[in-house]
């Protein structure tokens, strides 16, 4: 049988005997279904302080005995617990080595992570320099793996601008979601969520100060805040004296009955962003979504039919968006509408696994 040999840093908590929590941990969750469901063995390596194995529903994790962060020693220490012949997966693009030994090797990019806003202070020479050489080490790494899915088209137009040509087939499947069944929304008021990890580059700090104003100024809306992080007591601070604030916290698959009922969606990201999960989900579920134009959005999201791009840190351009919402209701669900649509053609988590299956397949039997 042939197998499939997935690579990243942590995916597996050991002491707690459960997976650990991430965008690219459930990634590699599907993945790893999809390859079992075609027949194939799955093995996950990861770093860690001791040898141990796990055996799951549709995988095998096995950890090795490797510093934090030594990608090079990581990669030379399963080299030599595989076969050369077995297809390897790095489950994202930063763990790739500067000397790859594998003779059949792809990698996930999972958005650019750079983008985020630096301070005037920081615009010197000296950093420009600084990211020139990040950028060239990026394109050095990718050059060692036969292809790169790409979860949005940002990545691979900023690539084009860098390099001429790497040799690397640069594949393009956008991140995807399960499809909701239609929803019919409460009528009464008007719900809007803000459901992702609370950091500030996800835009919890642009988000509260944009809705509070929408929140003095209109009473028939909630407010829903859904998730964990740093920022979580920020938020708490700022909107715990509205009555009609409210928050929850929720597992991954929970994302598309959180948003049921909600009407307006906002995914405020300021930076490093791919085709985000969070914005699909909600636009299963029939929300009308306001995002800003970072990253993957843009691949998703065309303004004024199956959403509402924004400038990314613009907390007034923000409240317009949802004001204007909020003005005219026939609109948010037009919009809310040509949403599930888009999802249902273009972000299934059918339709990803089906250029998945030609990704493998096709790697396989090169």
């Amino acid at each position: 049988m042939k197998q499939i040999r997935i690579l990243y840093d942590k995916y597996f908590d050991f002491s707690g005997n459960k997976l650990t929590l991430g965008g690219i941990q459930t990634y590699i969750t599907d993945l790893s279904e999809l390859c079992h469901s075609l027949g194939y063995k799955v093995t996950i390596y990861q770093m860690g302080d001791s040898d141990k194995t796990a055996s799951l529903e549709n995988c095998e994790i096995r950890q090795v005995i490797i510093k934090h962060a030594d990608y090079q020693g990581f990669v030379n220490k399963v080299s030599l617990l595989i076969d050369s012949n077995d297809l390897v997966i790095f489950a994202t693009d930063m763990i790739i080595p500067r000397k790859n030994p594998f003779t059949n090797s792809l990698a996930i990019q999972h958005g650019i992570c750079w983008d985020m806003p630096r301070s005037q202070a920081r615009a010197t020479i000296l950093m420009h320099l600084i990211k020139a050489y990040r950028n060239y080490k990026i394109s050095s790494r990718i050059k060692s793996v036969k292809s790169l899915v790409c979860v949005d088209y940002n990545f691979i137009n900023w690539l084009r601008a860098q390099s001429d040509s790497i040799g690397t087939k640069l594949i393009g499947i956008p991140n995807y979601t399960k499809i909701s069944e239609p929803i019919v929304k409460p009528q009464d008021k008007i719900n809007i969520i803000f459901a992702r990890r609370l950091w500030w580059y996800r835009g919890t700090r642009i988000f509260t100060n944009a809705i509070i104003p929408i929140l003095e100024s209109h009473d028939n809306i909630t407010v829903t805040v859904a998730g964990e992080g740093p920022d979580l007591e920020y938020m708490h601070s700022k909107l715990d004296r509205y009555k009609n604030v409210s928050f929850i916290s929720y597992e991954s698959s929970e994302s598309l009955s959180i948003h049921a009922d909600k009407h307006i969606a906002i995914v405020p990201t300021v930076g490093s962003e791919g085709t985000s999960l969070s914005l699909l989900e909600a636009m299963s579920a029939q929300c009308a979504v306001i995002a800003s134009n970072v990253g993957g959005m843009t691949n998703i999201i065309l303004d004024g039919y199956n959403g509402l791009l924004v400038n990314a840190g613009d907390e007034k351009d923000l409240q317009n968006a949802v004001e204007s919402l909020l003005n005219d209701t026939t609109m948010m669900t037009e919009i809310a509408n040509n949403a599930y649509h888009t999802v249902s053609k273009a972000f299934s988590h059918e339709k990803w696994k089906q250029k998945w299956t030609n990704v493998i397949k096709t790697a396989i039997h090169e």
